[in-house]
């Protein structure tokens, strides 16, 4: 219990210093400008060509149709499924997914970790570079000091992600005269909730690259570079797996168990990371 009355103490302090600081206000305002901008791109592509796209999509369905009557005609979502590691359901899936909505989750799973690596990049070293952290050991666990970094960064990303969907949300619904309000709104939640174990993940990361690099510009420049390398990991067949990156497709399945699959390999690793963290600044001298 004294654990857990630390840790929200520390990240409350926390969060209320990156108010202070405006880190949250450009946090905040780096997600929305990103979620309005890839919105409104995509309400005016729905706006201009939405009974095209929707042509297109009747069109595929049939052609789809066709080739599971006549064995030699071509399956049109097996060309889509190059871009969905050669899954034809995720494909089908993603097709027939609003436009809007499609766009914006791409954009967070791309983006997200990149403005954690920018906002989050000291979340442990800032406290150790200025000698603070002796002061708050002083009276707390160095348990609770990574936990409540953690929550309080994690708290101020939970907040900044439910603006940005409420905003584009409103924004859809006002701008698109063919937006299905009630699919739309469960779809968007889904979403959001995967946000939370693969936002969790990279928050883990940059508190473990933090915890060993104590240079604050150094740690922002590996953080970028371990992201990247990721990335690069998660395209080797044989070794992947290894890489978060690597279940971010499972995300847009539409078979549950496939995208509680990836949500659980994101909280693995986000554990990882933090268990690595917790392990560094346990034996680090402070």
């Amino acid at each position: 219990m004294r654990v857990l009355q630390d840790t929200w103490r520390i990240a409350r302090f926390d969060l209320m210093t990156a108010i202070r600081t405006r880190r949250a206000l450009v946090a905040l305002l780096i997600y929305l400008a990103g979620a309005l901008a890839t919105g409104g791109a995509l309400v005016w592509v729905e706006n201009q060509f939405g009974d095209k796209i929707q042509t297109a999509r009747t069109a595929i369905d049939a052609s789809e149709a066709m080739a599971s009557m006549q064995a030699d005609a071509p399956n049109v979502y097996e060309g889509l499924a190059s871009i969905t590691g050669g899954d034809e359901a995720i494909a089908r899936h993603l097709l027939h997914m609003p436009l809007v909505l499609l766009g914006f989750f791409w954009t967070t799973l791309t983006f997200l970790p990149l403005l954690i690596a920018l906002v989050s990049y000291d979340i442990v070293n800032s406290e150790v570079n200025q000698r603070s952290a002796r002061f708050i050991l002083l009276r707390t666990s160095r348990t609770s000091l990574l936990l409540g970094k953690m929550l309080s960064h994690g708290l101020l990303f939970l907040a900044v992600t439910v603006a940005a969907n409420v905003a584009l949300f409103l924004y859809a619904w006002m701008k698109l005269p063919t937006f299905d309000l009630l699919p739309a709104a469960g779809l968007l939640l889904r979403f959001w909730m995967l946000t939370i174990p693969f936002g969790f993940c990279y928050i883990a990361l940059a508190a473990l690259v933090s915890s060993l690099v104590d240079g604050g510009g150094l740690s922002m420049a590996v953080m970028v570079g371990v992201l990247i390398g990721l990335g690069v990991l998660s395209s080797s067949a044989d070794l992947g797996f290894l890489s978060p990156s690597f279940y971010k497709l499972n995300l847009w399945s539409p078979k549950l168990l496939d995208v509680l699959g990836s949500a659980l390999a994101f909280l693995a690793f986000g554990l990882i990371f933090l268990g690595g963290a917790s392990a560094r600044l346990r034996w680090r001298d402070l």
